[in-house]
């Protein structure tokens, strides 16, 4: 369909806005719980600029806040667009005994079936950790994606809403997430729809 195989879904200021109300609302937690200590565990290599900036807004508001941040790697794709029902924690350190004493955040760039959430929370409980919650820039299809504590943006797709437009998904990009590889480095972020023959 032509002009609307790509588009642009959100803009640069729009993403900075949304990362400004997630930093606030992560206070208001950390508030809530009587402390300035907390774990980010950052998934990798999508959350990356949404860490960073989620990070520096962190700081900005309370400059005594103690960040403890932990980056890991879940395997998650093929490399084709498709994603596998299997999640795995291919590398990274995770400190526990942190996090088991301060809360601890789940950052991530984007949630579309909720596996890679829900098994890394899964985990982590698993270890002992009670003040676990997560902050997602965006939400493809709403509630079907799985729960989400501090949430940027919510599409709020369905695989109905999607076919009835003629296409099988839509694959967004930029702002840390790739489309095959490339495209990370974009400001904004934007999509682009695949037909049912691809």
């Amino acid at each position: 369909m032509p002009g609307q195989l790509r588009e642009v879904f959100f803009t640069e200021s729009q993403i900075q806005s949304a990362v400004e109300r997630l930093a606030a609302q992560t206070m208001a937690w950390l508030k809530a719980k009587q402390t300035s200590t907390i774990n980010l565990v950052s998934i990798l290599e999508g959350a990356k600029p949404f860490t960073r900036d989620l990070t520096a807004c962190l700081q900005k508001t309370d400059p005594k806040i103690q960040i403890k941040l932990h980056e890991i790697r879940i395997k998650g794709t093929d490399g084709h667009q498709n994603l596998l029902a299997d999640r795995e924690v291919q590398d990274g350190y995770l400190d526990l005994d942190s996090m088991r004493q301060h809360p601890t955040l789940i950052v991530d760039d984007l949630v579309d079936s909720g596996l890679t959430l829900k098994k890394l929370k899964e985990q982590l409980s698993s270890h002992g950790v009670t003040e676990l919650r997560t902050s997602v820039l965006i939400r493809k299809f709403g509630f079907a994606s799985g729960p989400v504590d501090f949430l940027g943006f919510d599409l709020n797709w369905s695989q109905k809403s999607l076919a009835e437009k003629g296409f099988r998904d839509c694959w967004l990009y930029g702002y840390g997430m790739d489309l095959d590889g490339k495209q990370r480095g974009l400001p904004q972020v934007e999509g682009i729809y695949i037909s049912p023959n691809h």
